[in-house]
């Protein structure tokens, strides 16, 4: 069974105070991964598919797992040392595009320490390894699936913030939907200025509502957690449906969800932890994507039908991935 290891940030000290003990061997009886991400668990997307590689992984390999949720307000807390017990991580998991500071910091202070960086800026480091995603070409595919179903004309997206990794979705998504329609209309709508705003399902559910009355008919989330809201409020707005976005979200609204631009962040993570726990881990920058098989869109069983509408279009998609 995995060890979990709770840190509630408001609670510990900065990395420069718990980190006394650098180069101090983990205390622990088997191997320890850290991994940190902001939002919470339970999202059906980025978190709980990185937690799926994770815990595939341990399966194989027996590990404990030390998790940090981190909060922006607070200072950032050791990964690598845990504070009071000097028990010392083996490797770090950081989630995220805003882990990029973080990820410098700490391989500046242990860099002996592989630091897998999943869906961020790459950061130089020798101990880093940084793996991003190309969303452009599965969110081109949901654009030509959106302008080719909505009946009123009006798509729109749903994002938890402006930010360079949410762009590379709303690009894609609004060229995709261009190409297959150059009349049809894209409203974009960002929940928060900062990472808020991939934990709201209430406001996002109140923003989706709000798009349906102004004849928005397909709606594309791009929030995290905050996307639950928005596939709970199409479940009781008729004629409303859904593009969902880091994992199949097609279970949590088999009626209303078309598709899913998915990032297989769980094969990434699986993979990065077992190089890094048996000796053969690279540091370096990877992007992957629609060629790749780093990321894809996944079709509800339920609307199977549209995979002809994109059929031709993967090769195009994949050609324009950026």
């Amino acid at each position: 069974m995995v060890k979990k290891i709770f840190i509630f940030i408001g609670f510990l000290l900065i990395i420069g105070l718990s980190a006394a003990l650098p180069g101090h061997p983990s205390v622990s009886d088997q191997p320890v991964v850290t991994i940190v991400y902001v939002g919470e668990k339970g999202d059906f997307g980025f978190i709980d598919q990185a937690f799926a590689g994770l815990n595939t992984a341990e399966q194989e390999l027996d590990f404990t797992i030390r998790e940090i949720v981190r909060n922006e307000l607070m200072p950032d807390v050791d990964p690598v040392v845990e504070n009071g017990t000097g028990i010392r991580a083996d490797m770090v998991v950081m989630l995220g595009d805003t882990m990029g500071g973080y990820a410098d910091s700490v391989s500046l202070q242990y860099p002996d320490v592989p630091l897998v960086l999943i869906d961020a800026t790459p950061v130089p480091g020798p101990d880093i390894k940084s793996v991003s995603f190309s969303m452009y070409g599965p969110s081109y595919l949901a654009g030509v699936i959106a302008a080719n179903q909505t009946k009123t004309r009006h798509i729109g997206i749903i994002a938890g913030k402006n930010a360079p990794g949410i762009r590379r979705f709303s690009n894609g998504f609004v060229d995709g939907a261009f190409s297959e329609d150059p009349n049809v209309s894209v409203n974009i709508t960002y929940l928060a200025e900062d990472n808020s705003g991939f934990s709201k399902p209430d406001y996002a559910g109140e923003i989706a509502e709000g798009m349906y009355l102004n004849q928005t008919d397909i709606i594309f989330t791009v929030a995290g957690g905050s996307g639950l809201g928005v596939i709970s409020a199409a479940r009781n707005l008729s004629g409303l449906r859904i593009i969902g976005v880091d994992s199949d979200q097609s279970p949590l609204g088999p009626e209303v969800v078309l598709a899913s631009v998915v990032k297989n962040i769980d094969t990434v993570v699986y993979r990065e932890v077992i190089a890094g726990l048996n000796g053969s881990f690279t540091p370096g920058a990877e992007e992957t994507g629609l060629r790749t098989g780093g990321s894809s869109l996944v079709i509800n069983p339920k609307f199977k039908d549209l995979s002809a509408v994109i059929g031709t279009r993967f090769d195009e998609a994949g050609e324009r991935d950026q």
